[in-house]
């Protein structure tokens, strides 16, 4: 390994648990020291320990912060370089979740989203993404998800800014691949986290019909999907037929929706 590859991290944001923390081990694994960014500061210390314990040779670093709050890429950004960590991996992974209509729902929160799935990726994105291209390497995966290519009742911010960070990740991947950048948008369906709040045995039963996946399954497809220079991945077959039944979907089924949830 490189004095460059031991000086170098993985930056997972949202990388305490879920889907997050199976990134942070599956970079980890390969080679990298590990810094997990969330507003969890008890799961981040957890996940830190674990990760330490695994993985003794690398530092394991974490960072509290919320990423809603306006200039947080920046304050991201400058604590990497006050610390000199040389930031050669960025997952954008955190995420938050609410179902309902846009009307109903306190704008304090829409605002939230927008920010965490928008608004701060893409600014970690210019920031760190400026460094990987100076130094001609690196790698980032923007956390999306297979509702970028929907258009449903009841999750229309989530949607619409996973739409955004889809189209914002293809130009991005084109801007930088030629300078040794790898940028991939994965696009997962549902995956077994408390995302959405369901019982556990909901989830083992979707799991057991592959109609969700596990965090590490995403992980693993993720990091090999940018690896490879893949510009967007959407993991699992099955996800193909969700979207293919979507597009074929009378519209009367959609009014269904509509009167049962708006």
């Amino acid at each position: 390994m490189s004095d460059l590859k031991e000086k170098a991290f993985a930056l997972v944001t949202g990388g305490s648990s879920g889907i997050g923390y199976a990134y942070a081990e599956e970079w980890a694994r390969k080679g990298y020291n590990i810094l997990i960014v969330s507003n969890r500061e008890d799961l981040n210390a957890q996940a830190q320990e674990k990760l330490q314990a695994m993985f003794p040779k690398q530092q394991i670093l974490s960072r509290f912060q919320d990423l809603t709050m306006p200039n947080a890429a920046q304050e991201l950004y400058d604590y990497c370089q006050s610390e000199h960590l040389i930031v050669e991996v960025l997952v954008n992974n955190a995420g938050m979740y609410y179902f309902g209509a846009v009307v109903e729902t306190p704008m304090a929160l829409t605002h939230k989203m927008t920010m965490l799935h928008c608004t701060t990726p893409a600014d970690l994105c210019a920031l760190f993404g400026k460094d990987m291209k100076d130094r001609r390497c690196g790698f980032i995966i923007n956390a999306a998800s297979i509702t970028a290519y929907l258009s449903v009742p009841a999750i229309s911010v989530y949607q619409a800014t996973k739409a955004y960070l889809l189209r914002f990740s293809k130009g991005l991947h084109s801007e930088l691949s030629h300078y040794g950048v790898k940028v991939t948008c994965i696009c997962p369906g549902a995956v077994d986290t408390d995302l959405y709040n369901l019982p556990k045995e909901t989830r083992r039963h979707l799991r057991r019909f592959g109609i969700m996946m596990s965090p590490e399954q995403i992980a693993k497809r993720a990091v090999r999907a940018n690896l490879h220079g893949r510009r967007v991945k959407i993991p699992g077959p099955i996800n193909y037929f969700f979207l293919l039944m979507y597009f074929l979907m009378p519209n009367f089924i959609m009014d269904l929706v509509k009167k049962r949830f708006v």
